[in-house]
């Protein structure tokens, strides 16, 4: 109008105004950054809108919007110890850019539809914290449609995503007037909106914002989650130990990024395999096409590279190794060992620090996360082997193993008498006595608990089994073990202490197939042929891998039993589609059956030993 210029400016949001845009190729483009810096530095912005990009892994690295991310990362003025990772995406950055530009103009709207993960991720509880600070009223729309997290309708229909993404997204105002308290936190009012894309578009069409029925919230500390939670048990729940108090050392599980190369159920079709990827007969791209194909859509980096790893350099650097001796065996899934080709120029995140020590002597380990969103929580197992990061799924991040016992670094520390390196256990000491003293018990391992009556590193670890094996534990503070590695209560007394143990341990033994019982089998499997999985399919008490060959008499516990996510005597064998069955597999499942079964009766037992009153 009148010769006045639209008001859009081309420019990077995420930058800072510059005092001096530098040498630029056009006068026009001149002018653009001349113009765009005034409005940063000047204009007083009321209303900040839209749909931010999602990248994970963001390219937008200046210093401004660096530092301003940091805020994030602090509690009242605390600093609660956590990495980026989350923080780093696009989307979270530009929800801090209208923040800051809302924040300094004193009052204004902010207006975005991006990734949802932000509402209750651990990660980002510092970015809720700033955010109840800053505005009066923040109004969330959950539109959901999380295909990783596996959503589902409360009444177990299919939830769909507004877009054609795999993220599930929220729309999100966040209003600031000017007129709440400094030391106030703002007010949170939530909508869950599940289901198919046209019935979301339909209700987004029809309602105004003033006829969504929102909930209001109330975010408390240590958290401030954006999502409805019931925190009428936490407090009862938070007088228990974390295990990670306990447990100090953790990793969690590795992460190859390139399975299908590197880990196999059968050792010798790994070993050919990785012997084929090293002859340097095979051109690299010959090896490239048939080991990881052509990308489907533009990258980055060729097909199977990633930022850590090229295939081309690896084929040379692995050339002349031991190949054998490098293969280990890896929990992959619930009672599913597999084979890898361990070693950090073959594996993205091996998580070595921690992994070795389980390779240098004999050990075993507590596997949790450190957040699982669901209701039906069995996120739990033992393993005396390496793990995958996916050996359970947690739609918040990557399982972590704990060991119960570090090796040294070296065989000149902590060498016994016999000249052999020693171990010490993976405890937190000043949480053990205090374990100790209420017990009216001594602590001690190796020989010296032998010699006592005194309750050992392994006791620890299978109490704390036991109770998170109990069902009314599990029922009780459903919502808790939502938010952080789960807690275990201090145990009563010593008679209490001692049946837990002993259930625990029954446990244990089962779950890292050592247990007497898992040579009594319950299952049969009466039929000869092929033994090639084409199908899994049960009928009553049958379950059918093809045609003619099925499992016989598979009770429904078993056949329904979840562990971390997962339901294992379905997903060992759908995992196995297509392929033979050996000998060693089908007795490895009959065994997995019995497991289940025994596992589902000791967890009853458990709760008789574990008094608790469900809400």
């Amino acid at each position: 109008l009148n010769g006045e210029r639209l008001r859009i400016f081309l420019t990077n949001s995420l930058e800072e105004h510059e005092t001096d845009h530098g040498p630029l190729s056009t006068w026009w483009l001149a002018n653009e950054s001349k113009e765009a810096n005034r409005i940063k530095k000047d204009a007083p912005v009321m209303v900040v809108l839209g749909n931010p990009p999602y990248s994970a892994i963001s390219s937008n690295k200046g210093g401004w919007i660096t530092s301003k991310i940091n805020e994030y990362q602090y509690i009242d003025r605390k600093h609660f110890g956590e990495t980026k990772h989350g923080l780093d995406d696009d989307y979270v950055k530009f929800i801090r850019y209208g923040q800051y530009f809302i924040d300094r103009n004193g009052e204004g709207v902010l207006a975005y539809i991006n990734n949802h993960s932000f509402l209750d991720n651990l990660t980002f509880r510092g970015m809720r914290y700033h955010l109840l600070c800053s505005f009066d009223k923040i109004y969330i729309l959950d539109l959901h449609g999380n295909i990783p997290k596996k959503e589902k309708a409360p009444d177990g229909s299919a939830d769909k995503n507004v877009f054609d993404i795999q993220q599930g997204v929220s729309i999100n105002l966040f209003v600031k007037t000017g007129k709440k308290k400094p030391d106030a936190l703002g007010k949170v009012f939530h909508f869950d909106l599940f289901g198919s894309r046209k019935s979301k578009y339909d209700f987004l069409n029809d309602h105004r914002l003033n006829e969504v029925k929102f909930k209001s919230l109330k975010p408390a500390a240590p958290h401030y989650f954006f999502t409805p939670r019931d925190y009428s048990r936490d407090s009862e729940y938070q007088k228990g130990f974390s295990v990670a108090d306990l447990l100090p050392v953790k990793a969690s599980g590795i992460i190859t990024s390139r399975d299908s190369l590197v880990i196999d159920s059968d050792e010798n079709t790994l070993l050919k395999r990785i012997k084929d990827f090293t002859d340097t007969s095979h051109p690299d791209e010959d090896i490239r096409r048939k080991y990881f194909g052509a990308p489907k859509t533009p990258r980055k980096y060729p097909a199977g590279d990633t930022r850590g790893w090229k295939l081309v350099e690896a084929r040379k650097k692995i050339a002349n190794y031991p190949h054998r001796n490098i293969i280990r065996t890896i929990a992959y899934r619930p009672f599913d060992y597999r084979h890898i080709y361990y070693h950090s120029d073959m594996v993205d995140w091996g998580r070595e620090k921690v992994m070795r020590h389980f390779l240098t002597g004999e050990n075993v380990g507590l596997i949790v996360p450190r957040q699982a969103i669901t209701d039906n929580w069995s996120h739990v197992q033992v393993a005396n082997t390496l793990i995958d990061a996916r050996i359970h799924y947690s739609n918040k991040g990557t399982t972590s193993l704990f060991p119960l016992y570090l090796y040294p670094d070296t065989d000149s520390e902590q060498q016994n008498l016999g000249g052999r390196s020693s171990r010490k256990p993976n405890l937190n000491m000043d949480l053990v006595k205090e374990i100790a003293a209420n017990l009216k018990m001594k602590f001690a391992h190796g020989e010296e608990q032998r010699r006592n009556d005194a309750f050992s590193p392994e006791d620890l670890l299978d109490y704390i089994y036991a109770v998170l094996h109990s069902p009314g534990y599990r029922e009780t503070y459903r919502e808790s073990l939502k938010t952080e590695f789960p807690r275990a209560p201090s145990p009563a007394d010593k008679k209490q202490f001692r049946a837990l143990v002993k259930l625990g341990a029954e446990l244990r033994g089962l779950h890292l197939m050592k247990s007497e019982k898992l040579n009594k089998l319950i299952i049969k499997y009466p039929k000869s042929g092929d033994n090639i999985v084409r199908q899994v399919k049960r009928e009553k008490d049958e379950v059918h891998i093809n045609k003619t060959q099925y499992f016989a008499k598979i009770p429904d516990d078993a056949w329904n039993f979840h562990i971390g996510g997962f339901q294992p005597a379905q997903k060992y064998l759908k995992d196995r589609k297509n392929r033979e069955l050996t000998y060693n597999e089908r007795c490895h499942y009959q065994k997995i059956i019995v497991a289940l079964v025994e596992t589902a009766k000791i967890m009853k037992k458990i709760d008789a030993h574990l008094p608790l009153k469900t809400s």
